[in-house]
Order: structure tokens, then sequence, then C-alpha cells
């Protein structure tokens, strides 16, 4: 429960982070052209561009290059885009100089923005150029030394400076906020690691019960004197099956330990199919020299169990497929069985997990188990014959 609640915290945060960004950047690249396209306008309305044709070649051409960029990537921005639009600023500013002064506003947005994207020690950069570009044109116009101007000026740099401190405030705190994410994350995952470990030790709690039970009564039996053969028989088999529980156990708890060689599949299945003590008939499709990077005994062990749960679930027929091409192998096993019902798909790897009398539930875990510790992997659907279809692939051997 607690596993579920951090991961629809971890879940709804990142999503937020990435939105916001992804929309805070889009919606920069699109508000750039649309601005252009709204000056464009409104200045043709005023009037303005005949008078001032210089204005309307700088509105035009910002707005070709704005546009291509929003064409190229409107997610993706970079420090060209912001020194750009500070250009384009200025020269819009230095050809309605004392005619539209608001427009020194629009220095604001990419100074923020920039602020946001580059490191804290450079914030200063884009408001440096800005201030420079900003004081040429008083300069150009003959006015900066006077005292209305020189306000101005200052007032302008001084907000150049703010906007710029605000923006990597800003940024400040999202990856302080991406920290916390990623520590959620661990959290996660040690958390889902533990839940994992409890459960499969209940589990085989509840597996080396049951065993232990039997023998402890049979051994009770024993020493009142009752020297039955059945009881001998019953530690006999509690015995076994406690073995082989161990022993799978190991197997499933260490694979990756095992050394690792090249392993002809096609051999070793063509000897696992041979092994099989059955009266169901077993097709054969399997290519020749299909080698993978993996341990043998422990492929053997993987491949056997699949094999061996398609034979006891068949009615009729099993299929086992190999096939390879220039980058994986592919083992497809399939039966005509009751296959799997959807309900039990999130289950079938689990280790204790069976829908049979006298299973331990850990054949498909070891298989699983083994496989991915390899760098291989295993999936299932159903079948064509109405039955399930496991489907293990591997990268060839280099």
């Amino acid at each position: 429960m607690q596993s579920d609640r951090l991961t629809k915290i971890v879940s709804s945060l990142r999503l937020f982070l990435a939105m916001y960004l992804k929309y805070l950047f889009s919606y920069y690249m699109v508000g750039r052209f649309l601005f252009g396209m709204a000056l464009l306008i409104s200045f043709q309305m005023a009037g303005l561009l005949q008078a001032v044709p210089t204005l309307m070649y700088t509105l035009i051409i910002y707005c070709l290059i704005v546009l291509f960029r929003l064409i190229i990537s409107s997610e993706r921005i970079n420090y060209f885009d912001f020194l750009f639009d500070i250009v384009f600023i200025t020269a819009i500013i230095y050809t309605s100089f004392r005619i539209y002064s608001y427009l020194t506003l629009l220095y604001l947005f990419p100074i923020f923005f920039s602020s946001i994207l580059i490191s804290t020690k450079k914030i200063v950069v884009f408001p440096i150029i800005a201030a420079i570009l900003y004081g040429m044109v008083h300069y150009i116009y003959g006015d900066i030394t006077a005292k209305e101007s020189l306000l101005n000026i200052l007032l302008h740099y001084l907000s150049f400076f703010l906007i710029a401190f605000a923006g990597d405030n800003v940024k400040i705190r999202i990856e302080n906020q991406e920290r916390y994410i990623k520590q959620l994350e661990e959290e996660k995952i040690k958390m889902q690691g533990y839940e994992r470990l409890y459960r499969v030790s209940a589990d085989l709690a509840h597996e080396l019960r049951n065993p232990l039970a039997s023998i402890s009564a049979a051994v009770q039996f024993l020493k009142e004197g009752k020297n039955n053969p059945e009881f001998v028989d019953m530690l006999q088999t509690e015995t076994k099956k406690l073995t082989t529980l161990v022993n799978d156990f190991l197997i499933f708890s260490r694979p990756s330990d095992a050394p690792k060689e090249e392993v002809d599949l096609s051999e070793t299945l063509n000897a696992l199919i041979a092994y099989q003590n059955t009266d169901k008939k077993i097709v054969l499709n399997i290519v020749d020299n299909a080698k993978v990077t993996a341990n043998r005994t422990f492929m053997e062990v993987a491949l056997n169990n699949i094999i061996k749960n398609a034979i006891e679930v068949a009615k009729n027929i099993v299929t086992v497929s190999l096939r390879k091409d220039k980058k994986k192998v592919a083992i497809e096993i399939e039966d005509d069985g009751p296959g799997i019902p959807d309900y039990f798909k999130d289950k079938v790897f689990e280790p204790f997990f069976t829908t049979k009398a006298n299973g331990t539930g850990l054949g498909l875990a070891i298989s699983y188990r083994i496989i991915t510790s390899f760098g291989g992997n295993i999936i299932f659907e159903k079948s064509a014959h109405g039955g399930a279809k496991f489907t293990v692939m591997f990268p060839v051997a280099s």
C-alpha cells in the first residue's frame, strides 16, 4: 500500500515537471512567432511600416526565422534563440525609438527564459548583452547623457538583472524538485525490493511448513513405536520435496554467479526434447548454429522448465521453434492446453505461484530469473493452438 502511494506521488511529480518544462518552452517558441506576427499586423494597421520600411523588413525577417525554428523543433531551444530575440528587440527599439517605448519590456522574456537554461555562473550573460545593446541605441541617438535617459537606462539594467536572478531561482527550485523525485524513485525501488523479499520469504516459509509438519508428525509416530512403513514413505517423500524446493530456490537466487560460455541452443533443445518422457506430440522447428552467451547448465534448467510445463498442460501437441536473425535468437514454445487466464498474467513469473496441486511455483520463476540474468527476455501470449506461447529472446553471441 505504501509503495503504491509512493509510486503515484513520484509519477505525478515527474509528469508535472516534464509537462511544465515542455509547455514552458513550447509556449515561448510559439509565442515569439505569434508576437512577431501581431507586431507586424498592428504596425501595418497604424501605418508605421510605410513610414519606417526598415521596421517592416526587420519584422518580416524575424517572423520567417522564428517560423523556421518552430517547424524544425517546437520544444528544443538553445542560446542562439535568446540572443536572436535580444538582437531583434534591440532592432525594433532602434527603428521605433521614442514611438513605442514600452517595447523595451520585451527584453525581459528572453532574459528570463535563458536564465532557466544556463548555469548560475552565466546568468548575467544575456542581461549584459541586452544592457549593452540598449545603451548603444541611446548612444546612437545622442541622448545617453540626459538625466531622464540615464535614469531610464539604469532602471532597465536593474530590471534585466532582477529578472535573470528570478529565472535562476525558478531553475534552482526545479532542480531541487528533480533531486527530490530521484530520491523518491530510489526509495520506491528499495521498497519494491523489500516487498518482493518479504513476499518470497513468506511464500517460502509457507512451502516449507507443510512438508515439515508432515515430517514432524511422522517422526512423532515413530518415536511412539508406531513403526508403520507409511510413515517412512512420508518421510522420504516430504524430505525429497524439501530438497527439491531448496535446490530450486538456490538456482533462483544466484544464476548470474555462474560462469558464461557459448551455448548452442539448437543442440540444447534437441537434447531436452529427446529427454522428455511423454506420449504427447512434440513438433520441432529448429535452425542450426543458434548460439548465445550464457551458462549451459542454467540454460538447460530454464528451457526444460518451460518445455516441461507446456507438456504437462498440453492436450495433444507442443511446438518448439528456434529462429534467428542477425541480432537475436528467439525460442517459441507453444501448447494446446487451457492457456493462462488474464487475471493470472501478472503472476506467471512470480516465485511460488502455481495452479498445479503438487507444483512448487518456482519453475517459470526460475526460467525468468535465469534468462533475464544472461541478458535475455521472456514473454508469453496466447498460442495459435489455443494454449500458451512462451517466447524466449537472446542477443546473438558475438
